[in-house]
């Protein structure tokens, strides 16, 4: 059975999704509760999409300006902001409002982006 990867965000009205169940495909035991994205999902949509084209063009900062039509200080600053939100997660900490602030005053990350950290960090509490 092929499965698809898990979206991050609803097709229907674009908020992140929630994921509330988990099902074993050996014993099929299911757990019920809330479970908030770990790793790199953590990071703006942008930023994962920014590393999966990174990745492909292996590092190499020409294809990745041509692919993505981009600048090289532009590439810069979004190594910088990943590389900044990284540490928080890598530490197993949610960023913190103020790292996330940070982060938009910055233009590490966009406003739409923080809220929806925020939010999801608030839907964990």
């Amino acid at each position: 059975m092929k499965h698809a990867g898990l979206p991050s965000r609803c097709p229907l009205c674009g908020e992140p999704i929630l994921v509330t169940s988990i099902r074993c495909t050996g014993c099929l035991s299911e757990i019920s509760g809330t479970f908030l994205p770990q790793g790199l999902e953590r990071l703006p949509v942008e930023y994962q999409k920014f590393i999966a084209v990174f990745l492909a063009c292996r590092g190499n900062i020409s294809q990745v300006e041509k692919q993505l039509g981009i600048s090289y200080p532009t590439i810069n600053k979004m190594l910088d902001g990943i590389n900044h939100l990284l540490r928080g997660i890598l530490d197993g900490r949610p960023l913190s409002r103020k790292e996330i602030l940070d982060s938009i005053e910055r233009g590490d990350m966009s406003a739409k982006d923080a809220a929806d950290m925020l939010r999801a960090r608030k839907k964990g509490d």
